[in-house]
Order: C-alpha cells, then sequence, then structure tokens
C-alpha cells in the first residue's frame, strides 16, 4: 500500500506518460480493477496511463462477439479470486478495450443478449455506454444477482427482444421509464423474479409487443401503474403477473382483444382485486389458473365472452373471495374443468345452465369448495371421463344428479369423498367404463342411496370406497367385482352396513386390509369368498363387534399379514384350523380382546420364529 500511495503521489505531481507507464508497470493491476479498492482519482490517472499504453489509436471498438468474450474475461479476473493468470489478460483486456468498463466502445454491437448471464457478483457501472445500434437485449442480465447500476439513460430504441432481460436480476432496481421501447416485440419474463423492482415504467410505449408472457413472474414488490399500456398487439399473457404478490393497479382499459393465452396472469397475485370485466377476451383459449390463488379476487366478469376458451382448469383454485355470477358465459368448447373451483371456498353461484357438453375432465372441479349448492342437473356431462374428487369435501352440496350420463366416465375417485350431506339418488348413472371407485363415499355421512344395480365390473379399486359412511346400509349383493383387486377398508366404519354380499367374485382382490374395521353391524356369511389372491387380511375384522360367521373354508395359501385380524371382535369364534397360514410372517394382536374365540389353531403350520404373538 506504501508503494501504491507513493506511486499515486508521483502521477500526481508528474504527468508524464513514461513515468505513468513505468509505475503501471509495477502495479498489481487486477486489484486495481478492483474498484472498491483504489480512489477514482488514481483510477482516472491510471485509465490516461492504458490509454498512452494503446497508442494513438486508443481502445478498440466492441463487435458482437468480442463484447461476449471480453466480459467473461473481465468477470473471470475480477471475481474469480486466487487466480494466477490474472496480470497479463487484465492488461490485454484493458489496453484493447480500455479501462474502466465503463469507457468499452458498444457502439458497433447490435446482440447483447446473455452477455451478463450468471454472471452473479458482476456490479460494474456501465450507464454510458452507447447502445444505439443494440436489437437484441434478451438474457442481458439474467441471473446478474448482484447487478443494480444506472442505466436509465440508454438508447434502447433499436431493440426488438427483451425477453428475460432482467429475469433473476435480484438487486436491480433502477429507473428505466424514459428508454424508448417502441420497437420491442419480446418482454416475455423481462422481469420474472426481479425480487426488488419497483419502477416507474407507466409510460412505456409498448405498442409493437406481442409477447408478455411472465412479464412481472415473481416481482414481487412490483406495484406500478401500468393501466395506459397499449397491448392491443399482444396475445400471450400467461403468467404476467405471477407471484407479483403487491401488484393492485387497474388495468381494466387494456385492449386485450388479440390476447390467445391467459393462463397463470394472476395467479398468486394476492393482492389484485381491480375491474377487468370489460376485458373482450374473445380470442382467449386458456384460462387455466388465471386467478389460482388470488386470495383477494372479487370482481363481476360475468359479461367476459369465453366462447373461444378451451381450458378453464384450475381457473378459481383458491380463490377464496370470488363468489360473481358468471353463469352466462360460454364454455361450449371448453374441454377441462378439472379443479376449476378447489378450496373457492365463497363460490355459490348458479352456473346450471353451462353448456358441458364438450368437457372431458371435471376431476377435482368443486373440491372444498365449501359453499357451493346449486342446481347442475342438466348438465351434459356425457363426455366426461374424469370425476375423481368432484365433490369432494363440497359440504354444503346436496342436488340432485340422478339424470347425468355418466356412461364414459372412467374414474370417480373420491368423488363425494367429505361430501357431508349430500344424499342424492345416483342409482341409474351408468358407471360401466369405471375403474376407480377409491373412497368414493369416504366419509358421505348422510349417503344411504340404492346402488345396487350399478354395472361395477371394470373397477379394479373399491378400497376406502364406504369408510365412515355412517347411514350406508344398501343391497350391493348383485355387484360384479370380477375385476377388483383392493377392498382395503372398503366398509371400514361403515357402522350400519349389514348386507348380503356373499356372492361376491372376490377372486382377484389381492388385500382386505381393514375391510369391515369398526363395521360394527356387519354379520353375513362370506364363506365362500375365493380369497386365493390376498396377501393382506390386517385388521379385517378388527372391533366388527357383532361379525360370528363361517369363514373356515378361506384359502389364505398367499396371505402374508394378519396382524389384529380380529382384534376386538368379540363376538367372533369360528373354526379357522383348516387355514393354510405358512407364508403368513405377522400375527400380532390377532386375536388380541377377542373375548369369546376359542378354536383348535394348533395345526397351523408356520415358522414360529417369524411370527410375533399377542393371542
Amino acid at each position: 500500500m506504501c508503494f501504491r500511495q507513493t506511486v499515486q503521489e508521483q502521477l500526481m505531481e508528474h504527468d508524464n506518460g513514461r513515468l505513468v507507464l513505468h509505475a503501471l508497470s509495477f502495479l498489481d493491476v487486477v486489484t486495481l480493477l478492483r474498484k472498491q479498492v483504489v480512489s477514482k482519482q488514481f483510477k482516472e490517472l491510471c485509465t490516461k496511463a492504458i490509454s498512452m499504453k494503446c497508442g494513438n489509436d486508443g481502445p478498440k471498438p466492441h463487435t458482437n462477439e468480442t463484447l461476449k468474450n471480453a466480459i467473461r474475461e473481465f468477470c473471470s479476473i475480477m471475481y474469480d479470486v486466487g487466480s494466477n493468470k490474472q496480470q497479463n489478460i487484465v492488461e490485454k483486456i484493458a489496453c484493447t478495450w480500455g479501462f474502466p468498463i465503463d469507457s468499452w466502445n458498444v457502439s458497433q454491437v447490435t446482440n447483447m443478449s446473455s452477455i451478463f448471464c450468471w454472471m452473479r457478483n458482476f456490479n460494474e457501472y456501465i450507464g454510458s455506454w452507447d447502445t444505439s445500434n443494440v436489437t437484441d437485449m434478451s438474457e442481458m442480465f439474467h441471473s446478474a444477482n448482484s447487478f443494480n447500476q444506472d442505466i436509465g439513460r440508454w438508447d434502447v430504441s433499436k431493440v426488438r427482444n427483451m425477453k428475460d432481460m432482467f429475469n433473476d436480476a435480484e438487486a436491480f432496481n433502477q429507473y428505466i421509464g424514459q428508454w424508448d421501447v417502441s420497437n420491442v416485440t419480446n418482454m416475455s419474463q423481462m422481469f420474472v423474479r426481479a425480487v426488488k423492482f419497483n419502477q416507474d415504467i407507466g409510460h412505456w410505449d409498448v405498442a409493437n409487443v406481442n409477447n408478455m408472457d411472465g412479464m412481472f413472474g415473481e416481482a414481487s414488490v412490483f406495484n406500478q401503474y401500468i393501466g395506459s399500456w397499449d397491448v392491443s398487439k399482444v396475445t400471450n399473457m400467461s403468467g404476467m403477473f405471477q407471484y407479483a404478490e403487491e401488484f393492485n393497479q387497474y388495468i381494466g382499459q387494456w385492449d386485450v382483444s388479440q390476447v390467445t393465452n391467459m393462463s397463470e396472469m394472476f395467479s398468486d397475485a394476492k393482492e389484485f382485486n381491480q375491474y377487468v370485466g370489460q376485458w373482450d377476451i374473445s380470442n382467449v383459449k386458456d384460462t387455466s389458473e388465471m386467478f389460482f390463488c388470488a386470495g383477494k379476487f372479487n370482481q363481476d366478469i360475468g359479461q367476459w365472452n369465453k366462447s373461444n376458451v378451451t381450458t378453464m382448469a384450475s381457473m378459481f383454485f383458491h380463490a377464496l373471495c370470488f363468489n360473481q355470477d358468471i353463469g352466462q358465459w360460454d364454455t361450449s368448447n371448453v374441454i377441462t374443468m378439472a379443479s376449476m373451483f378447489v378450496s373457492a371456498n365463497c363460490f355459490n353461484q348458479d352456473i346450471g345452465q353451462w353448456d358441458v357438453s364438450n368437457v372431458t375432465n371435471m376431476c377435482q372441479m368443486f373440491f372444498e369448495a365449501r359453499a357451493f349448492n346449486q342446481n347442475i342437473d342438466r348438465w351434459n356431462v356425457s363426455q366426461v371421463t374424469d370425476m375423481n374428487d368432484m365433490f369432494r369435501k363440497a359440504l354444503a352440496f346436496d342436488q340432485n344428479l340422478g339424470q347425468w350420463d355418466t356412461s364414459n366416465v372412467k374414474s370417480m375417485a373420491s368423488m363425494f369423498s367429505y361430501a357431508i350431506r349430500f344424499n342424492q339418488d345416483i342409482g341409474q348413472w351408468n358407471v360401466s367404463k369405471v375403474t376407480n371407485m377409491y373412497k368414493m363415499f369416504d366419509h358421505g355421512e348422510e349417503f344411504n342411496q340404492y346402488i345396487g344395480e350399478w354395472d361395477v365390473s371394470q373397477v379394479t379399486d373399491m378400497s376406502g370406497m364406504f369408510f365412515a359412511t355412517k347411514k350406508f346400509n344398501q343391497d350391493l349383493g348383485q355387484w360384479d367385482t370380477s375385476n377388483v383387486k383392493s377392498m382395503a377398508s372398503m366398509f371400514s366404519y361403515a357402522i350400519c352396513f349389514n348386507q348380503d354380499i356373499g356372492q361376491w367374485n372376490v377372486s382377484k382382490v389381492t388385500t382386505m386390509y381393514c375391510m369391515f374395521d369398526h363395521a360394527k353391524e356387519f354379520n353375513q356369511y362370506i364363506g365362500e369368498w375365493d380369497v386365493s389372491q390376498v396377501t393382506d387380511m390386517r385388521e379385517m375384522f378388527r372391533c366388527a363387534s357383532k361379525f360370528n360367521q363361517d369363514i373356515g373354508q378361506w384359502d389364505t395359501s398367499n396371505v402374508i399379514r394378519m396382524a389384529s385380524m380380529f382384534s376386538y371382535a368379540i363376538c367372533f369364534n369360528q373354526d379357522i384350523g383348516q387355514w393354510n397360514v405358512s407364508k403368513v410372517t405377522n400375527m400380532c394382536k390377532m386375536f388380541d380382546h377377542a373375548e369369546e374365540f376359542n378354536q383348535h389353531i394348533g395345526e397351523w403350520n408356520f415358522q414360529r420364529e417369524r411370527h410375533v404373538w399377542y393371542v
């Protein structure tokens, strides 16, 4: 440091080119370039020395290729602590292109795309660059996490592409509101994850922009007025304000007539609640997740023309406040309504006139839509194939659906799970293509309707189907269960069920885990069941307090688990001594509290050391 101070004093006293060059040859130029450790005056003197060393012609102007290479070399030296090759390269860069970096001649450069991409430590002043010929700035500062310099006076009038320009530029928050962006056509993801950016850009001329996909996505503090923008050429606004958590500005006058994609546009825009009801969305095809988790949005959008929309999946997912009349929407071209009103806890509007004739997916459509209870019995659901979770936890719903054409539905898993009030006649439904009825009526506390004529011949999963249906007790004896593989927990906690199902074909069932667990009324003869493929009978009759039927002829040769099978089955006392338990590995608590059981099982063949007994 003393040497540098001495050199600096000499330079200040003697503005002589040879002395300056001589002094420069002794300096640690790498440290010099790390400008934070030298004074401004010292840098100015050394800049003059570099200019002299470069000769009369001075530093060379950059081309597209040389600029990218020089920046990468510059940044690798500036921020690559411990590099051994720094001195010569630094001198080469400085003498070839100039010093400091702001003095570089970039006037001939037309492409600056990605030049600082992933330069995480770069934060040099470059505000004086002549960018008047640049046409492409896409990804220019992508993941330049430290950059936060004034570039507001740049001439960007020829730039056409600003895609991802400040993507993940976490520190950037400079005023660029005077930029002439009139030739830009692409602003896709321009400020995505620019988490500190919140500057006035409301006067930008964006009339030529056609893509604003994700423009302010995850720009978590951005909240500036941009309502006067001319967006008449924009076709893509997908995710434009996604996770823009503070944004809540009026943009209701925008001309969005050319937009085709509004998916995720306000997804997780937690504060947004502005009137956009006059928008012309007649060309929009995708509104999926448009207001996903937009927790405060509750504006009248009932006049929107949705005649071209094909997907509404998750459109109001967790839109906690939304409860507007949208019953007049033209939904005739919609193909998917999956998860449309999930957790839209306030929504309870008449949508019974909707044309859903082309919809194929209604999975989770009203899942946790706790207030919804409207008549939708006239819907044409003949094309729907997926009704998984459709009314799951729709706590208020209890409407007639008996006339629905369900002939193409393949999955009804959890369809009425926790729909605690639903108790409508759906016995005429055509379920001949359904393969999955997993937890279909799980916790359907009121449901007790006759569905004994259903054609369930294609169903493979009935696990949990009537779990905790406290009132259900209907005849299912004629069901064709020949393709069912899982009946785990099927009647678990179905405390009223006691119907003859002894003729069921269970030959493909592999698990009966908890099948009659806590089915306190069940006591029907099922001794002829073919259980030869079953491997799991754990807790099958646990707390089935009335069950006492002859099942001694069962073929249990493939069963591996019988833990707690008759635990608390206080009436059971049947001869099962002939069972083949040779593959069973766990009998823990098999007869725990089976108070009446007293049968000879001494001939059971098993390896005792593999078992845990509490009989």
